[in-house]
């Protein structure tokens, strides 16, 4: 009996089951992801790019998608985008905004009009991790890179 097909299946199933699901948060059409300047220290390099997770919190989880279209040593052009909820006892409608953030090594971050803080961070897994903040209550999200 030739085990490579059943082996190879496998490897793909396997593969298949550990890619994030496709993100269902809206993005802008004209989305224009510049590289990064080589120059730039890794760490602040690495967020260049388009990441896909879930806020989950104890209410609802939501897709979400970060885009960091262009990226210098202080500052970042990002589009920040969240999907339908998970549960219908929450009102969030599926939305994308561009706002600028603040850049340090390791950590991306900006606030909206209304206060609430986004905080993005490096892991040492390659994945980010998100806090959200809005009138003290927090979600997190972990982020993984994808295809742009």
């Amino acid at each position: 009996m030739n085990l490579r097909p059943i082996a190879l299946s496998m490897s793909v199933a396997l593969l298949a089951a550990c890619a994030a699901p496709p993100s269902k948060a809206p993005l802008p059409p004209d989305i224009r992801i510049e590289a990064p300047n080589d120059s730039l220290a890794p760490d602040i390099k690495a967020f260049s790019g388009k990441w896909t997770g879930r806020w989950i919190n104890s209410l609802t989880q939501l897709d979400h998608t970060l885009v960091v279209e262009k990226i210098d040593a202080t500052k970042a052009t990002v589009i920040y985008s969240v999907g339908e909820p998970t549960t219908s006892n929450v009102n969030i409608t599926p939305q994308w905004r561009r706002v600028t953030a603040t850049v340090s090594p390791g950590t991306l971050e900006f606030k909206f009009p209304n206060g609430t803080a986004v905080v993005y961070k490096l892991q040492a897994n390659g994945t980010l991790a998100g806090t959200y903040t809005s009138n003290g209550f927090n979600t997190t999200a972990t982020l993984t890179r994808a295809p742009a």
